[in-house]
């Protein structure tokens, strides 16, 4: 890899831990977002939907929140229209990082302790093994991924889902991170839609880091030669993955 910089595409956040290990680690990098995440704003007539499956939130048994930009914006709308959250009710996050939200709210919330995303939540999380009978609502952007939904189904749940926000790809920024490519020692993708975006590259052997065995198919199926799979998508395991990717231990 040599002094190339590490190209990192995910979305713009408030605190990127990721990008802050790796500054103070002083390693060479280079961040354009591709993707912007938008909430769906008040004034747009989605918004609607959101404040109805909000208001209707004692008729859930458990909600899930799929990341934490879905924590970060629908977490203070449960708090205006819920000053007293709802008894019995269970609320569940994809990882660590989702969960920490809650404790600005005091609420309690389960989450994977092994594998921060989708597959752990299924795997791990007990109260979601066995779900007849029970509601479920599912706060995360639009066009998400199915397969929790699809699975929770399968084990007798009802689902309902609260579009909070959309993920857009921004098209300047990602042809500015397609033609940097070429000057890039590594690139990092935090997801299977950024992989997605980027598309293949023409040098199919520039190393790619990716948080989980699912995106790390993709990558394959896609002609990337050299792919470090992380723990999980949390800032340490991402940095670590990097490492060695630059053959850094």
């Amino acid at each position: 890899m040599g002094d190339k910089p590490v190209l990192i595409v995910r979305p713009l956040r408030d605190e990127d831990a990721f990008l802050k290990l790796l500054d103070q680690a002083s390693i060479n990098f280079r961040y354009i977002p591709i993707m912007n995440i938008q909430p769906v704003l008040e004034a747009n007539k989605d918004y609607a939907s959101i404040v109805d499956c909000i208001n209707r939130l004692a008729q859930f048994d458990q909600v899930i929140f799929i990341s934490a930009n879905a924590a970060e914006i629908g977490l203070p709308i449960i708090d205006r229209h819920w000053p007293v959250l709802p008894e019995g009710i269970e609320f569940f996050a994809v990882g660590q990082q989702t969960a920490g939200i809650f404790a600005e709210l005091n609420y309690s919330v389960s989450y994977p302790q092994k594998q921060p995303n989708t597959e752990g939540l299924l795997e791990e999380i007990a109260q979601l093994q066995n779900l007849q009978g029970k509601s479920v609502l599912i706060l995360r952007g639009g066009q998400g991924r199915q397969t929790l939904g699809d699975e929770l189904v399968r084990r007798g749940a009802t689902i309902e889902y609260c579009e909070l926000y959309q993920r857009q790809i921004q098209p300047q920024n990602l042809a500015e991170a397609k033609a940097f490519m070429s000057s890039a020692g590594c690139l990092v993708v935090h997801s299977g839609e950024l992989l997605q975006a980027m598309d293949i590259p023409k040098d199919k052997h520039i190393p790619l880091v990716v948080p989980s065995d699912r995106i790390a198919l993709m990558a394959h199926k896609m002609g990337y030669q050299s792919v470090q799979v992380a723990d999980n998508a949390l800032p340490n395991s991402m940095y670590k993955a990097v490492l060695q990717s630059m053959g850094v231990e």
